[in-house]
């Protein structure tokens, strides 16, 4: 059996899984007590040492949990809708339960892992495993918007892709786990988090996702946040730049009428932003700047 550990130790830490012990199924009231010892903790906060301790006893959880899955995914879905268990269950339960669903995911536990991960404290995840599974729902066709807002608290969130030698920071990373889902799902939430939003790197996230969007009501909010009050001059600078992104998209009549339409360029761009890639960038910006020759 695969020996599963802290999602963010070393792989040299990996250690042999735990014998079973013979346990009963455990009921509801055992279960969430179980969760709160095993997961009783904050993986950043320990030493090499206790990381060590920490990863047998994750170990034997799961082993238990698969070996005993008729019980436990429904046990782990209540568990994980319970946001007052430990953070760092919120995520580790969550993978655990994919690893269990049928693929694709069973009807709910999509929604249930992408709300549990939401409220994880993103300091115990490597930001490649966070960035996978949020990413990797969104393929899927769900709803990422929560958890890939997650990340705005995290100014220096970033992800390396080595298969293509890219890495990610806060902005791409955000676009990339919310521009292959329904548009409807995120674009208005977006419009009101860059409203209330402090963090100047998340206030430039916010905005190119919005550029991205390419909606009239994103276009205002991008106008709207260039000459607003009580925001940094730096990220107001970022909208304006954005705003005049399009004038250099000039595209004569006769060449608008051989572009695909509006719809088609969208669902096209959609699929595409379903690979994570340095190409699926490059045609992200081409898509996108179709998009802004069909709508001027």
């Amino acid at each position: 059996m695969r020996t599963r550990r802290l999602v963010w130790l070393l792989a040299f830490l990996v250690l042999p899984i735990l014998g079973m012990g013979g346990q009963a199924n455990p009921s509801a009231g055992d279960l969430h007590a179980e969760i709160q010892k095993v997961y009783g903790f904050q993986p950043h906060t320990l030493s090499k040492e206790q990381q060590t301790q920490k990863s047998a006893a994750l170990d034997e959880f799961w082993a238990k949990a698969k070996s005993q899955s008729a019980v436990y995914v429904p046990g782990l879905r209540r568990e994980l809708a319970d946001f007052s268990n430990p953070p760092f269950f919120l995520f580790d339960g969550s993978m655990l339960l994919k690893s269990l669903s049928k693929d694709p995911v069973d009807g709910n536990d999509g929604k249930i892992m992408l709300a549990a991960v939401a409220h994880s404290d993103l300091r115990d995840i490597q930001s490649h495993d966070y960035f996978m599974f949020v990413q990797n729902m969104a393929a899927r066709g769900e709803d990422t918007t929560a958890a890939a807002f997650h990340i705005l608290a995290e100014p220096k969130f970033q992800v390396f892709i080595p298969q293509h030698f890219m890495t990610l920071a806060q902005n791409y990373s955000l676009t990339y786990m919310l521009l292959p889902t329904n548009q409807d799902f995120w674009v208005q939430p977006a419009i009101e988090r860059l409203g209330g939003e402090n963090d100047a790197t998340a206030q430039k996230s916010l905005l190119l996702l919005l550029w991205y969007a390419q909606t009239p009501g994103a276009d205002k909010a991008i106008a709207d946040f260039s000459t607003g009050t009580g925001k940094s001059a730096d990220s107001k600078a970022y909208a304006m730049e954005l705003i005049h992104r399009k004038d250099s998209v000039n595209v004569g009549a006769g060449e608008k009428t051989q572009l695909a339409s509006e719809e088609s360029l969208r669902k096209a761009r959609r699929e595409r932003l379903k690979a994570v890639s340095d190409e699926a960038l490059y045609d992200l910006d081409d898509y996108t700047f179709k998009i802004i020759a069909i709508r001027k």
